[in-house]
């Protein structure tokens, strides 16, 4: 391993200190990132909140050195084990072997083409020191192994498209840890997560920090979860660093594992050795094997096994098959955003007729592997329908098959249409989990949003520049980021242009696939209300894929849980979420319950 950069810094230095660090457009502008400072000691874990957009990404970058496309770099200094990572030479000391960085959408660092193995071993060449093809295998065994990935050859000649999301956030996570970094900067590192899954995320970084006494900068939308793995937490707001110290525990969380503190307060997860516990709370035994849930069953119950099969939704459906489809140029995930007022002057939006998507005894692979096996159930029209279920279930190839994206080996889904045919627009539309994938890196986002307004989701009569202006809006970002390119966004800031961009495209069904996963709670909470309002006034059919129990409880009617690629249970949302009758569908709950998320009555 290449040791240069590691030799200078002494056992009572900062692994990384930022002073005075601004940054803003380039050629002149408010700025993204104001004054900030920032010191993390060895063995320290310091956590980063605040709102999408506030800059807490653009403060990440800077620990690597990197500014995103259309920033500056102002004033105020970087230092990473007392070398500065702006400095060409020192980056190249420093990246992968002293700091490391995982972001928000695991998938962007992956390549798809190349197996998984080759891309572990390309990094153990280029990070350390190994150099004979054995100590290579030996360390990329050791690398999937510490992350609680299997390491045998099957799985080490997977593509990244035949993993789930939280298989792929693992290996971009040994893909991080293949240099031995001193410090980690993990950007979302639950995002797209399943709540047992989050709950196993805290043991496996308590592991992965153990390891050499590692500090790490963690940024997360999730206060319950980053109060019980961090020592402090500052707060960015409009790019200022506004507060900052101990995390706080929960009134309501139940305190389980090793290191978190019970009733008298304080903060939550981290030993008095600066550790974090590694003794087992609730999850950590499903990080090896996704399809199910374990550890974080109530006292008195068992983890998910052998189960009586559930329920799908009944319904007759009488309805044209909906063939599969290449998504088009235009709108890959595009919709339809009304207020339910029409702006000033413009005539008023008719209601389409509701539409209810029906699913029949379907099977789709994915890649080599079969991820859905005879599913059914019926999507009510006009509903909002929840889709849970642990990572690597098959939540996401169900959301592309219903919006004919997947073509399914068996099985099919149908679509049926009361009332007239509505005029214009896509019928169904998907809105996807990694925003930066669905966007045209090289669009700016007037583009993204006028390919649609000019074509499928075209209105005689309104402007289509105005009608981007109002798409914005309603998403809840400003006209200014209309000339910036999706690298120039926030992970938020992505998602909600991904958002507007779908509902250009007029939908009749919505199809969601956790789009809430990289926004801040009251972002999300405001997306949420949108589609509400877009689904009463519109008549909108919704489908939201989800990890988030707290939102299915307080958006959907109907919820439906898979396992293993097979609906295990299935009904309206206060029984489902209340009652709930089969063990994966209680272990998912109770793992919600453990970080304190509220889960309102319905």
């Amino acid at each position: 391993m290449t040791g240069g950069a590691h030799e200078v810094l002494s056992v009572t230095d900062p692994v990384a200190e930022v002073a005075g660090l601004t940054l803003g457009p380039a050629g002149g502008g408010p700025p993204v990132l104001e004054d900030a400072r920032l010191r993390v000691r060895r063995g320290q874990v310091v956590g980063v909140v605040g709102r999408s957009g506030s800059g807490k990404s653009s403060l990440a970058y800077g620990l690597l050195g990197h500014v995103r496309p259309g920033l500056e770099a102002r004033a105020g200094t970087v230092r990473v084990a007392g070398l500065d990572p702006f400095d060409r030479a020192g980056a190249r000391r420093l990246r992968g072997r002293v700091v490391s960085y995982l972001g928000q959408d695991p998938a962007s660092s992956l390549n798809p083409a190349l197996r998984i193995g080759a891309q572990l071993a390309e990094a153990v060449r280029l990070r350390t020191s190994a150099g004979r093809g054995d100590d290579v295998r030996a360390r990329v065994g050791e690398l999937l192994l510490s992350v609680r990935l299997p390491a045998d050859r099957a799985f080490r000649r997977r593509l990244p498209g035949e993993l789930s999301g939280g298989q792929a956030q693992r290996v971009a996570l040994a893909l991080a840890l293949a240099g031995s970094p001193r410090l980690l900067v993990l950007d979302e590192p639950t995002s797209g997560l399943d709540t047992v899954l989050v709950a196993g995320m805290r043991t496996l970084l308590g592991e992965i920090l153990a390891v050499g006494n590692r500090s790490a900068l963690l940024i997360s939308h999730d206060p319950g979860w980053l109060g019980s793995v961090t020592d402090d937490v500052i707060r960015l707001e409009a790019g200022r660093i506004v507060g900052g110290g101990p995390p706080t525990a929960s009134p309501t969380a139940v305190p389980r594992g090793g290191g978190a503190r019970g009733a008298s307060g304080g903060a939550v997860g981290r030993s008095a050795a600066g550790g974090l516990p590694v003794g087992g709370p609730p999850g950590l035994g499903l990080l090896a094997g996704e399809s199910s849930a374990a550890g974080c069953a109530p006292a008195g119950e068992s983890p998910a096994g052998d189960a009586p099969a559930g329920r799908s939704a009944g319904g007759e459906a009488h309805a044209r098959e909906v063939p599969a489809r290449e998504p088009s140029a235009g709108s890959p995930s595009m919709g339809e955003p009304p207020t339910g007022k029409p702006p000033a002057g413009e005539p008023s939006i008719g209601k389409p007729p509701v539409a209810e998507l029906a699913v029949r005894g379907l099977d789709a692979r994915y890649g080599r592997e079969l991820v859905l096996r005879g599913l059914s159930l019926t999507v009510p029209a006009g509903r909002c329908t929840a889709v849970v279920g642990p990572s690597g279930s098959g939540k996401t190839t169900l959301a592309r098959c219903l919006a004919g994206l997947h073509r399914p080996v068996r099985g099919g889904v149908e679509w049926r249409e009361p009332g007239a045919p509505h005029v214009g627009g896509a019928p169904v539309q998907l809105v996807a989990q990694d925003a930066r994938g669905a966007l045209n890196p090289r669009e700016s986002v007037r583009t993204s949003l006028l390919r649609p307004l000019t074509g499928v989701g075209r209105r005689p009569g309104r402007d289509p520049a105005r009608e981007a202006v109002r798409l914005l809006g309603l998403v809840g970002l400003d006209p200014d980021v209309l000339p910036r390119r999706p690298g120039e966004l926030s992970g938020g800031q992505r998602q909600r242009v991904a958002l507007a961009r779908t509902l250009a495209a007029r939908p009749r069904v919505l199809v969601c696939d956790e789009i809430t996963s990289a926004l801040d709670g009251e972002t999300a909470d405001a997306v949420l209300a949108l589609l509400d309002s877009l689904r009463r006034e519109l008549g909108l059919t919704v489908v939201m894929v989800t990890h988030d129990l707290a939102a299915a409880a307080r958006h959907a009617e109907h919820v439906v849980v898979l396992d293993a690629g097979r609906v295990v249970e299935s009904g309206p949302a206060g029984r489902v979420l209340a009652a709930p009758e089969h063990p994966v569908t209680r272990e998912l709950l109770a793992c919600a319950h453990h970080f304190a998320v509220p889960m309102p009555e319905r």
